[in-house]
């Protein structure tokens, strides 16, 4: 990679204007019709420090991030936008490195994920990132889709 391309990437601290922002891949463009933007952007602006945004010269790339639900327990979520594929293998190192920086700092013993049943290269991505398949959530989707339940636990 280039010095130029990789200075044309960079990562800041998660706002929630940035979901306003992002050009969501159809499948996202699907399921945020279903969810209370209002609440979601709620929910995600309290994400001091533990949420983060990649961005290129064109735009927002992703956002991502852990939300706290009690001490020592996350959820991770993370949104891709239309161009992400083009910066897949970037994208996944951030993730990755941000993601344990949240967890070190927050001291998360367990973080959890969901990912929609029929799709297959999110689970194949949560198993790559050290996730492990815990069940099925039926009907838990905003679009009523079944969801597996994933967890990384730290010991």
């Amino acid at each position: 990679m280039s010095e130029s391309i990789s200075k044309s990437r960079w990562v800041a601290g998660f706002e929630p204007w940035h979901l306003d922002a992002l050009q969501f891949r159809a499948r996202e463009a699907r399921i945020f019709s279903k969810i209370d933007r209002k609440a979601d952007a709620q929910a995600k602006a309290v994400q001091l420090g533990t949420a983060f945004t990649g961005f290129s010269e064109k735009g927002i790339i992703g956002c991502a991030g852990i939300l706290p639900i009690w001490k020592g327990v996350g959820h991770a979520w993370v949104v891709m936008g239309k161009d992400y594929k083009s910066h897949r293998i970037w994208v996944h190192k951030q993730v990755v490195n941000h993601m344990n920086k949240i967890i070190a700092g927050m001291q998360f013993k367990r973080v959890e994920a969901t990912v929609s049943c029929d799709f297959i290269t999110g689970v194949q991505w949560l198993e790559r990132m050290g996730f492990e398949l815990e069940g099925k959530k039926r009907k838990y989707g905003p679009d009523g889709k079944d969801h597996y339940s994933y967890a990384r636990i730290m010991e």
